[in-house]
């Protein structure tokens, strides 16, 4: 796009997150002696500013700002990272000095959800699954699952081994869902669940809290039936017809 011989200068690494903004600050001396100020990607024209010439179509999400020699962007997108040029001419200068800055977006993860614990009757809590899902996060990443099983000697809390992770990603937006499905059994006792994704962490999912609860409700149960066969046995011994009240 220029034909003067451009001065190269040193890379700078400019971070921001999907929705976000960030800002390109491309001159560090008197923006009055700036003759022309392109920032581009690649060979595309990005936004800035031409003395003399009319400059072509910007970024529509972007704004440049003559006062600081900056460029701002914001609604950024995954597919907005990469390799940005500063072109830069001052008015005492011949040349054109060319300034490098990498953009990288990335995407925090939603926080992790489980789904509800599903589990084959023939086997009878030896065989259960739950999953564990995190939406539009970029780069792509693993979810890491972590448990504390309770038995009735012991407490152990150990990194799960059996997952199976299925990354998708959005051929659109370029983020990444993850889906983590979590193969367990009850034989152990109960069992809380939590999975990560970077610093994001779900609530603590409890399993296997069933099998107590079947138990005593059993237990309730039979006392009740073998309460109301003895009552009715000692009703009909004596032949009496009174009222339960006065059992």
């Amino acid at each position: 796009m220029h034909s003067k011989r451009k001065l190269k200068c040193c890379a700078a690494l400019l971070k921001g997150e999907v929705g976000g903004n960030v800002t390109f600050h491309c001159s560090g001396k008197s923006v009055k002696n700036i003759d022309l100020l392109y920032l581009q990607r690649d060979n595309v024209f990005v936004n800035g500013y031409y003395e003399s010439k009319k400059v072509p179509a910007t970024w529509n999400n972007t704004k440049f700002d003559r006062n600081t020699s900056s460029v701002f962007m914001d609604n950024l997108k995954v597919s907005h990272s990469g390799e940005y040029k500063c072109h830069i001419r001052y008015k005492d200068e011949q040349h054109i000095n060319e300034d490098s800055i990498t953009l990288s977006v990335t995407a925090k993860y939603s926080r992790p959800l489980f789904s509800p614990p599903v589990c084959s009757e023939e086997t009878r809590g030896q065989n259960c699954q739950t999953r564990c899902t995190s939406n539009n996060g970029y780069p792509e990443s693993s979810m890491i699952v972590q448990a504390i099983v309770t038995s009735t000697n012991d407490t152990i809390r150990q990194i799960w081994q059996h997952v199976k992770s299925a990354p998708y990603h959005n051929p659109s937006t370029l983020l990444y869902n993850i889906t983590t499905t979590v193969s367990y059994n009850c034989s152990n006792g109960e069992i809380k669940f939590s999975c990560s994704v970077g610093d994001v962490t779900s609530d603590e999912f409890s399993v296997c809290e069933y099998t107590d609860i079947v138990i005593m409700t059993a237990i309730c149960i039979l006392v009740v039936v073998v309460m109301i066969a003895g009552v009715l046995c000692w009703r009909r011994r004596t032949g009496e017809h009174r009222d339960c009240t006065h059992v």
